[in-house]
């Protein structure tokens, strides 16, 4: 006999009072960006309604909507940069506290911004270099080149504070994709490299937490030695090589053959530069050994 399936059904609503009362921080999905009629005072105080551009919480069948203004997002940028900055975070967690219920809608409104600011004090108060805490990845870290804007590494949180991850930053070894290594909502250890609590700037590094390979480098490859890697990037003035994870080594392009990022190629080191614990090495790919699938 055929049992009849259940379906169980979790109340939220409860956790949704519960923060709107005391205050307790939620943490949701955010599930996409909306408009959303809200009542404002205007110019003699007076109510009306007017619509608001909200980042969209969910859990179960109960949607939350957190304005612009409460989003955590400066509200000078333009609109279509501030729908851009929220659609950022979808698709991750986000902290809220609830502000408002419309029973009418069934839904009720949040604020990220008051979570943030609480968070934010305790943290600069307390953060100093060589710190190792948790990170959220947000966003790319864009800035101009060329009158382009290009990833220059990753915007992350530590406790509400948005925080630079820069390229360099990242690994030892040559960064060509950002998505290679980070994606949004990933959360990892980074360790703090300078704290600027007046000008509200946070600078992290994911690379002072592992092994620096370079000091060693040039005695495991050294001039001369042949070496097979996988090609990591692909730049105008030459490849990267990777030799040994955060080691890659800056090939000039071949003349008689094309590698492409993924392919396995042979080289030979023509030059090794170290300074600093940081280097560089030189070669010359001879051929490819394997393409990428």
């Amino acid at each position: 006999m055929l049992q009849e399936k259940k379906e169980f059904h979790v109340d939220v609503w409860p956790e949704v009072y519960a923060s709107r009362q005391n205050r307790m921080v939620l943490t949701w999905p955010a599930v996409g960006v909306e408009k959303f009629a809200l009542r404002v005072r205007g110019e003699n105080n007076e109510p009306r309604l007017e619509k608001a551009l909200c980042l969209t919480v969910q859990k179960g069948d109960v949607r939350g909507l957190i304005p612009l203004q409460e989003s955590g997002i400066e509200v000078g940028e333009s609109e279509r940069r501030a729908r851009n900055r929220l659609l950022n975070l979808v698709g991750q967690e986000v902290c809220f506290v609830v502000t408002g219920i419309d029973l009418e809608n069934q839904v009720f409104l949040a604020s990220r911004k008051a979570v943030i600011d609480a968070l934010s004090k305790e943290v600069w108060q307390g953060l100093k270099p060589g710190d190792v805490v948790e990170a959220v990845a947000r966003r790319p870290y864009l800035r101009p080149r060329n009158g382009v804007l290009v990833p220059r590494g990753f915007v992350v949180e530590v406790n509400g504070v948005e925080a630079v991850l820069p390229v360099w930053e990242i690994s030892h070894g040559w960064v060509d994709e950002l998505s290679d290594y980070i994606q949004p909502g990933d959360r990892f250890d980074v360790k703090v490299k300078s704290v600027d609590p007046e000008e509200k700037r946070l600078l992290v590094s994911v690379k002072d937490l592992v092994p620096n390979p370079w000091p060693d480098a040039a005695r495991r490859h050294p001039k001369g030695a042949y070496r097979s890697g996988v090609v990591t990037g692909v730049v105008r003035y030459g490849i990267f090589v990777e030799l040994e994870p955060g080691v890659s080594a800056l090939c000039r392009h071949m003349r008689d053959a094309f590698p492409r990022k993924g392919d396995t190629v042979l080289l030979v080191v023509t030059d090794v530069e170290l300074e600093d614990g940081a280097g560089r090495i030189y070669g010359q790919a001879i051929r490819v050994i394997r393409r990428a699938s």
